[in-house]
Order: C-alpha cells, then sequence, then structure tokens
C-alpha cells in the first residue's frame, strides 16, 4: 500500500504538469497572447519570452507582407490580406493591429472564415477590455494556410493615415518554439476625405 501511495504522490503531479505544458503548447498554436504584432507599445513579437528566439527577426527567406487598399472610407470596411510567399515552413500564422498618427489603436477586425479570430479579451491572450476587437490573429485551422483574408472597419470618426502593423511566424511543425522564423510587416493606408 505504501508503494502505491509514493508511486501515485509522484505520478499524480507529473501528469498534472504534463497537461499545463500541452495546454500551453496549445494554445499557441491557436494563437500567441495579444499584444505580439511588434507595433510600438506592444510586448515585441512571439519571439520574445524565450519563445521563438532561435533567429532574430526577419532573417529567414520567406517574404511575410500585408496587402490592403491604399485608402479607407471612415466607417466603411476594407478587405486585408496577411500573407507568406518563398516559405519552406511547414505552419504559419500572424497576429495584427492598426495605429493612428498619434499611437492609438483604431478601428476593429472582423474575421473570414474559420482561419482567423479576433483576440476576445478575458482568456489566456491577455487582451485588455479597452482594446476589444482591436487584435486580430490565425486560428488553429489557419495555421495550415500561408495567407488569411479578413476586414478592418475603422469608426466614423477615424482620419488621417493608418499603419496596419503585424508579425508572422514561419515554423517548421516539430511542436516545439525553436527553428522557427518570424517576420514583420507594415503598410500604410489613407482616409479618402483628407486626400481630396
Amino acid at each position: 500500500m505504501k508503494t502505491l501511495r509514493k508511486i501515485t504522490f509522484c505520478f499524480v503531479p507529473n501528469i498534472i504538469l504534463y497537461c499545463l505544458l500541452t495546454n500551453t503548447v496549445l494554445a499557441w498554436s491557436s494563437g500567441p497572447p495579444a499584444y505580439r504584432t511588434g507595433a510600438p507599445n506592444d510586448n515585441g513579437t512571439c519571439d520574445t519570452d524565450d519563445c521563438h528566439d532561435t533567429f532574430t527577426v526577419n532573417s529567414g527567406n520567406a517574404k511575410f507582407s500585408i496587402t490592403s487598399p491604399t485608402l479607407y472610407t471612415p466607417g466603411k470596411d476594407v478587405k486585408i490580406k496577411v500573407s507568406f510567399s518563398n516559405t519552406s515552413g511547414k505552419s504559419h500564422g500572424f497576429q495584427m493591429t492598426a495605429l493612428d498618427g498619434d499611437g492609438n489603436r483604431v478601428g476593429t477586425f472582423k474575421k473570414i472564415g474559420n482561419t482567423t479570430q479576433v483576440i476576445l479579451p478575458n482568456d489566456y491572450r491577455e487582451l485588455e477590455k479597452s482594446d476589444k476587437g482591436k487584435y486580430i490573429e490565425h486560428t488553429f485551422k489557419g495555421m495550415k494556410k500561408k495567407s488569411w483574408l479578413f476586414k478592418w472597419k475603422p469608426s466614423k470618426d477615424t482620419s488621417g493615415t493608418v499603419t496596419f502593423y503585424a508579425a508572422g511566424s514561419e515554423a517548421d511543425g516539430n511542436s516545439t518554439a525553436t527553428q522557427d522564423y518570424i517576420y514583420t510587416a507594415t503598410t500604410e493606408i489613407q482616409d479618402k476625405t483628407s486626400t481630396q
């Protein structure tokens, strides 16, 4: 009986630790914590906190880019595409936000299909309530893609230049955070009314 207690005493903590580590890996597969776009005042990219830090940012051979119109109308949806090309990675991901000229997060994102998701407050991603709708990233299904299409809607009082910031991951598919590349990209879009 004492032997059984000893085995149980050692076995149970190991199972708990395994479950925690597995959940962490799966959680990151479904999208990293918020504020990892490389934008000013964000928490860097996914190469921070000893994660995906084997290589320096933008040191791989892939091309990571944002495609958007050059102009927007306040209050109207804009389609945006984030994509990888020239990549040999087995899985890919991204996260994006939009900032105005004063560095404020502006507009809200909307997913298209099941390969992207708008980050919600109060989950493991630690998004603040005030930033609801202001970050979008891949889903677990989206990791199989090399490009993602979604919408961004500026508020009716958004004006001037808006800069989109995105960070992307090109992973080797071995379920660890090593030997993966991280990239960043930006693009600007102008308010139609300010160009007339």
